[in-house]
């Protein structure tokens, strides 16, 4: 079977690059004069996890048993670091294990406020990441409120960083 294009896998690798500099920044020492910034950023960025794993088993056909795409009990950050980066490996699998067929097969599932949804599974990734962006991005105002560097969020940055490791 044909694969489709490894244009989505590259965009998910982008999302975990642009999520775990999030995360290495509110882990900083930087961060802790800050703990407003922490703790928003840590609201969002769990937030974008529980989507995930939303999706994730919306992916795999199983049962989330989540009713709520938002939550006030947010992990130990650098746990949560660790979940977020073991879903977006996840992710960056599965993306690169479909091929044509699988890639545009159409997946039904059921938002948490009850909603129908109907998306095709590589709608689903792309919608992963340009939530997690969205989010993260939202961010950026406090940050600089803050005094803050926003941490890399461009392809450019995440593709020249990849490709000078390998050099």
């Amino acid at each position: 079977m044909c694969k489709p294009s490894g244009l989505l896998v590259t965009l998910l690798e982008l999302k975990k690059f642009q999520e775990m500099a999030f995360y290495d920044l509110l882990l900083s020492a930087e961060c802790d004069a800050v703990p407003e910034v922490v703790r928003t950023g840590s609201y969002w960025l769990n937030h974008i996890h529980i989507v995930d794993k939303i999706f994730h088993a919306h992916l795999c056909g199983e049962v989330h048993g989540l009713t709520s795409t938002v939550s006030d009990n947010i992990p130990e950050l650098q746990l949560l670091r660790q979940e977020a980066a073991n879903s977006n490996d996840w992710l960056i699998a599965y993306a690169g294990s479909l091929d044509a067929d699988t890639a545009t097969e159409h997946v039904q599932f059921v938002f948490t406020d009850g909603a129908l949804g109907d998306m095709t599974r590589e709608e689903i990734l792309l919608h992963l990441l340009t939530h997690a962006c969205y989010h993260l991005s939202t961010c950026s105002p406090l940050l600089e409120k803050n005094g803050l560097t926003i941490p890399p969020m461009l392809l450019t940055t995440m593709l020249s960083s990849t490709r000078s490791d390998s050099l």
